[in-house]
């Protein structure tokens, strides 16, 4: 468009409608992501991972209750994302989690459950 174009008030229909298409993108977009992020730090937040929630949602009222793996809020953030808040929001920093992925730690109750179980055998 040029100059006096604008001035006139005139505004090509095909600009208007890429403009209004991609503003309807875009939002639709946002909302998806944001609905994504949301729900991935609710599933930190209680320490499942997608197949633990997908699958076992209906079928074990101990897991629905709570998962095994939860520790608390802070230390389920810090076991995912590293134990300094400030490296978070920085996608290069990496640190090697506890267990090195293969073993996980699990809530305290349970612990001492299993030490009691162990006792009586």
């Amino acid at each position: 468009m040029t100059q006096p174009e604008i001035e006139k008030g005139y505004l090509d229909y095909r600009v208007a409608y890429l403009m209004i298409t991609a503003y309807i993108l875009a939002a639709v977009f946002g909302l998806i992501i944001t609905a994504f992020f949301t729900f991935h730090l609710w599933l930190i937040r209680n320490q499942y991972t997608t197949i633990e929630f997908c699958e076992k949602r209906g079928s074990d009222e101990q897991f629905k209750q709570k998962s095994p793996y939860n520790l608390g809020l802070l230390r389920n953030y810090q076991n995912i994302l590293g134990s300094n808040p400030l490296h978070w929001w920085n996608p290069f920093y990496c640190e090697v989690p506890k267990g090195k992925g293969l073993y996980f730690e699990i809530r305290d109750d349970l612990k001492e459950k299993m030490i009691e179980d162990l006792r009586q055998e």
